[in-house]
C-alpha cells in the first residue's frame, strides 16, 4: 500500500501539533516495511513562511533533514517553468490531458480561484519568473501547489493521501474520488483506514 503525506503534515510535526504523533507513527511503520509513505514532489514549491517562493530545492531539503525523514521517497511532479525543480519531476507527454486533469481538479479544489494567472494581474504587469514566485502571487501558487500534489499523488496511483487540509480534500472527497483520489484521510484516521484497506485490497 502506498501512502502520500502532504505537506502540511511535515509542518505538524514541525510544529509538534495536536497530529504530530500520528504521523511519527505513520514514518515508522513505513520504516518498518507495513507500507510505504513518500512526500511529495510539489511540497518543495510551497510558499515560505514571508509567502514568497522557495527559489530552490534546498530550502525543502534541510527541513525534512531536520526532521530525519531525508529517506522517505518523494512522489514526482510534472515539470513546470518557474515552478517546479530539476530532479524533481516527470515530464508531461500529453499537454492537452494535463491542462483538462487539472482544471477539473482546480475546480474541485477551489473553484472561487482562478486558475489563469492573468485574472490575478493588474493592469500593466507581465508575467515573469520574479511576479511569478513573488508574494503578491502566493494565495495563486498555495491553491497551485493544492492541486499539482493532488495531480501528482493519482498520476502515481497512490492509495492514500494523508492530509490535514479538511477544507480543500476531505470536505471534496466524493467530487475528488470522481477524478481517482479515491482515499483521503487525517493522520490519525489512516491508520484505521489502512486497515479497512488491506482486507478488500487482493
Amino acid at each position: 500500500m502506498k501512502l502520500t503525506l502532504d505537506w502540511n503534515c511535515v509542518i505538524e510535526v514541525e510544529e509538534q501539533r495536536p497530529q504530530a504523533a500520528f504521523i511519527v507513527d505513520l514514518v515508522k511503520a513505513h520504516r518498518s516495511g507495513e507500507f510505504e509513505l513518500a512526500l511529495l514532489a510539489a511540497s518543495a514549491s510551497e510558499n515560505t513562511r514571508s509567502k514568497v517562493f522557495p527559489g530552490n530545492a534546498g530550502f525543502f531539503r534541510r527541513r525534512i533533514e531536520q526532521l530525519g525523514w531525508d529517506d522517505l521517497p518523494l512522489v514526482p511532479m510534472p515539470g513546470v517553468y518557474g515552478l517546479s525543480y530539476w530532479g524533481f519531476t516527470f515530464w508531461v507527454a500529453d499537454g492537452e490531458a494535463f491542462d483538462r486533469d487539472m482544471d477539473a481538479l482546480w475546480q474541485v479544489i477551489a473553484p472561487k480561484v482562478p486558475r489563469n494567472l492573468s485574472d490575478h494581474l493588474t493592469d500593466g504587469q507581465t508575467l515573469d519568473d520574479d511576479l511569478i514566485q513573488s508574494e503578491a502571487l502566493s494565495k495563486w501558487r498555495n491553491t497551485w501547489c493544492d492541486v499539482i500534489s493532488a495531480y501528482s499523488h493519482i498520476y502515481a496511483a497512490r492509495d492514500i493521501f494523508v492530509t490535514n487540509n479538511t477544507r480543500d480534500f476531505q470536505d471534496k472527497a466524493l467530487a475528488l474520488a470522481s477524478l481517482g483520489m479515491k482515499n483521503i484521510s487525517t493522520p490519525a484516521k489512516t491508520r484505521s483506514l489502512i486497515e479497512m484497506l488491506s482486507k478488500t485490497m487482493p
